[in-house]
């Protein structure tokens, strides 16, 4: 038993000592000596001088077709939404900061869903830069596997945040609309900062799972280069010179000029325990596809029903078809973006929950799939700013305050601050919510709204600011 460990630790310091890589299991060096001894014997010699460090390079999945896909859209697609989603989402933010939002229990969901909808698309930032390297670095190659468990984590935190905060964002429409004295009592700050501490800790906790259970790990290969060849510069493996010889596709000079070099490459995988056994990892893509998908999304088709509902077969009044046209297009251009954007993904997901994430189990129209249906995510998370600015005068009215400043270069102060406060007593009688144009109180029968004038004015959250998300 000491004689074979000797020798298994000779073998591993000749690796050490002729690739200059540290870190090299048994097998792996085992396996790069054969290689290395059927090239020599087949006339093959290396490419640089022994203890030369390996050449970085691209994983295998960089030029098949589904890594092609994913480069054609991290190098043009992303980019672009990228930019418009740091547009959209920093002037939300600005907008919120509005005397208009001040005192509203809604405003922080909105901060919270337009910060979430940031870092999820804005933590890609590595994957473009990746794409746009057709020649590998070492640096990049470095930083963006060893980040890239991280990165998948972050993201999936904040996208999961923001698709349930959309959710409580409709439930407190909805509550607003069909029950406005339980919205009074229960949409209060201090609930919505309960539900958005619990939201992200438990979605931090599903999430991290992912980066607890995936390591990047360096690979080591034998790469063949054929000058002037047909075949492709570098050969993925060294039986290619091979294939080369017994099919005719290269001389016999190519075949003499060709030489071996040791190429370093990146992969991320699950650690061992899950490689053996994959219901733990079905069990987190159920988890995932239930609480990022499934639950909220019905949850949110429930509540735009319900207010549809309320409004239109109901039929509560000429005095709402204002606020009602207001309600139902923000609650239902949500849901529908949510439903069309996010919905596709419950394919990709069910197949992962169902084989596994392992890329055998699945062919390249799945993971074409699911590359398309992140970059719908991720337009999902762009287009708040303009859903809103299409669905709702009040918060176009608002952006203009930002977008363009030039109107009031020329006003005195009094005159910007008249205007502006004039704008914003305009927007109060314009507002979505069920609320009376007479006395500011719900509409009410005559005897609750005259028990309603006395009691004393209410001093929790309003639903005048919901209605400009």
């Amino acid at each position: 038993m000491q004689s074979q460990k000797t020798v298994q630790e000779r073998l591993v310091q000749k690796c050490v000592d002729r690739f200059g890589v540290q870190s090299l299991g048994i097998g792996e060096c085992y396996e790069l000596l054969s290689s290395i001894l059927q090239l020599e014997m087949s006339g093959i010699r290396p490419c640089s001088l022994p203890h030369t460090p390996p050449q970085t390079m691209h994983s295998s999945d960089f030029h098949s077709e589904c890594g092609n896909v994913e480069r054609q859209i991290s190098s043009y697609a992303i980019p672009v939404l990228q930019v418009l989603c740091l547009f959209g989402n920093v002037l939300n933010l600005l907008v919120y900061r509005l005397p208009y939002f001040h005192g509203s229990s809604a405003v922080y969901f909105l901060r919270a869903k337009a910060i979430a909808n940031l870092i999820f698309v804005e933590s890609r930032v590595l994957e473009v830069i990746h794409a746009w390297m057709p020649t590998a670095d070492a640096n990049v190659e470095f930083l963006y596997w060893r980040s890239r468990p991280l990165i998948i984590s972050i993201a999936n935190i904040s996208g999961t945040l923001s698709t349930w905060v959309t959710l409580f964002i409709t439930i407190e429409t909805a509550m607003c609309v069909i029950s406005p004295f339980r919205f009074r009592q229960y949409c209060t700050r201090r609930t919505t900062m309960v539900l958005l501490i619990c939201t992200f800790l438990a979605s931090a906790s599903l999430h991290l799972i992912f980066f607890s259970t995936h390591r990047v790990l360096p690979k080591l290969s034998l790469q063949t280069y054929f000058p002037k060849s047909p075949i492709a510069p570098h050969v993925p493996h060294y039986f290619r010179h091979h294939q080369a010889r017994q099919n005719g596709t290269g001389s016999s000079e190519q075949i003499n000029q060709a030489c071996w070099f040791l190429g370093l490459s990146y992969s991320m995988q699950p650690i061992a325990a899950l490689l053996t056994n994959q219901s733990y990892e079905k069990i987190y893509y159920w988890l995932q596809m239930l609480c990022s998908i499934v639950v909220p999304t019905l949850a949110m088709l429930v509540c735009s029903l319900l207010i549809i509902t309320r409004f239109t077969i109901k039929e509560l009044g000429e005095a709402f078809s204002q606020r009602r046209k207001c309600v139902i297009r923000m609650t239902c251009a949500t849901t529908l973006c949510h439903l069309l954007f996010e919905g596709p993904a419950l394919v990709t997901f069910g197949a992962v929950a169902l084989k596994g994430a392992s890329s055998h189990h699945h062919d390249s129209n799945i993971c074409i799939i699911n590359h398309a249906n992140n970059l719908l995510s991720v337009f999902n998370a762009t287009i708040p700013f303009f859903v809103f600015v299409g669905c709702n005068q009040q918060f176009r009215k608002m952006s203009l305050f930002y977008l363009s400043p030039y109107r009031f270069i020329t006003q005195t102060g009094s005159e910007r601050r008249k205007r502006k406060f004039s704008a914003m007593d305009e927007s109060n009688r314009s507002v979505c919510p069920p609320v009376s144009v007479a006395n500011g109180h719900p509409l009410l029968t005559p005897a609750e709204s005259r028990r309603s004038q006395l009691r004393p004015p209410s001093k929790k959250s309003s639903f005048l600011e919901l209605s400009n998300i």
